[in-house]
């Protein structure tokens, strides 16, 4: 079975909840603590959609660490992962590397190593990261991981560069690769679309978005929900949407068939 994780609207129970390190949503975590299975508690890469930004905020893998203590003192009985503090390609190419040698794909794998091991306790989601539009590129972030003993560590990894990729065999070989090279891992993907869902869900074990605020249907309208019905009702037809690709067969099912 696939996870969805994701933060529902205020009055809906779900076993898989998404938050987000600048925006924990404590509120709803305690009124539905008894429904909760499992969180992620996200970086809060989203900072890096501003050109300006280079890097996170001094302190903040602190905040990362509070937060995960917190929400396991709410939740003892569930699971509770944090995500080591990445860095995406996906906003604005090549922005964040610091030189050909230093790419976002280094920067994260030394934020891996260094948090890892200073926080020993809390249980990580490792990131992938790659660059723009270059599946291939994923690679490089794996050997590094494997080199440095993470990869036999940890047995949680998360694909961080295709939040915004639009293009679905971009994402297909992605996925496809990730799985290839990680055959014995679980794996999440950050911010996947629906439209992408089907050619990868017999790659993944989990995955993430919070785009069921939007409407997956002519008859939702073509706007945002803008009150706590239309949430309900958006979250409704999205969650439809979710079951009935995960019931059809992928392509790759229907030819080994």
């Amino acid at each position: 079975m696939i996870r969805f994780y994701t933060l529902p609207p205020s009055d809906v129970d779900w076993p898989y909840i998404l938050i987000n390190a600048n925006n924990p949503a404590l509120g709803y975590i305690r009124k539905h603590r008894k429904a909760i299975k499992s969180i992620i508690i996200d970086s809060g890469v989203e900072i890096f959609r501003n050109p300006e930004v280079k890097d996170y905020p001094k302190g903040h893998i602190y905040r990362i660490v509070k937060l995960h203590n917190h929400v396991r003192r709410i939740l003892p009985d569930a699971e509770v992962y944090a995500t080591v503090p990445d860095y995406c390609d996906d906003y604005h190419p090549g922005s964040l590397w610091l030189s050909s040698e230093i790419t976002n794909i280094e920067r994260t794998f030394q934020n891996v190593v260094k948090y890892t091991e200073k926080f020993d306790y809390v249980n990580w989601l490792i990131p992938v990261q790659g660059w723009n539009k270059q599946p291939k590129s994923i690679e490089r972030c794996i050997k590094l991981y494997q080199g440095s003993g993470i990869l036999s560590e940890f047995d949680y990894f998360a694909i961080g560069n295709l939040c915004v990729e639009p293009d679905v065999m971009i994402v297909y070989a992605t996925c496809w690769l990730a799985r290839k090279l990680l055959p014995d891992k679980k794996l999440h993907v950050f911010g996947l679309k629906l439209r992408a869902l089907r050619l990868v869900k017999g790659f993944i074990d989990s995955f993430d978005s919070t785009a069921w605020t939007r409407p997956v249907n002519s008859k939702l309208g073509n706007w945002s929900c803008k009150n706590s019905e239309e949430r309900r009702r958006f979250f409704k037809a999205w969650i439809s949407r979710l079951n009935e690709i995960l019931s059809q067969k992928t392509l790759v099912e229907a030819v080994q068939k």
